[in-house]
């Protein structure tokens, strides 16, 4: 059996992804959110296919965070490719951690799948899609700039993209 760090080494054709995903962007599309599958539906339809392309992905640490049935579902019937944490994820979770020790919230006991997003961003040199705010030092954006990973929220990425509706 050959571990993930040895295989990717082995792998001749990098992978297709772009994008890994937030929990909030991929909880946007319910009924109750910004972008509501109802009304932004061709909008999804794109970030599906995306999704099934292993063009858009997520990490481990974020389908934990996912306790809703319906995004669950969501993400098996479009196949998302959802990447463990490597030897090489946890050491960029532990710099992140270390540098930008305001990214941890022990209030919130829960899992926090930042650090784990933007250690997986670094690694495969991909964007982050994510609906949190750019102004706001202890999120996911501001650390995203001291590591210059490129941070898009939907709308942005729909943008670069060329898709018009």
């Amino acid at each position: 059996m050959v571990d993930n760090e040895n295989y990717e080494q082995l792998m001749l054709i990098k992978p297709p992804y772009r994008y890994i995903i937030d929990t909030c962007s991929i909880l946007s599309q319910k009924s109750n959110e910004p972008y509501r599958r109802t009304v932004y539906k061709t909008l999804w339809d794109n970030i599906d296919l995306m999704v099934q392309n292993k063009i858009i992905i997520t990490c481990s640490a974020i389908k934990d965070e996912i306790e809703d049935e319906e995004i669950i579902t969501w993400l098996q019937f479009n196949k998302c490719e959802i990447l463990d944490a490597d030897i090489e994820i946890q050491r960029n979770v532990a710099r992140i951690v270390n540098e930008h020790p305001e990214l941890l919230n022990f209030a919130n006991m829960k899992s926090s799948g930042d650090a784990f997003l933007i250690a997986t961003a670094m690694k495969y040199e991909i964007s982050i899609i994510t609906e949190e705010s750019k102004g706001k030092l202890k999120k996911i954006p501001k650390i995203c700039e001291a590591y210059d990973i490129p941070c898009y929220s939907i709308t942005e990425m729909a943008e670069k993209e060329g898709w018009i509706f």
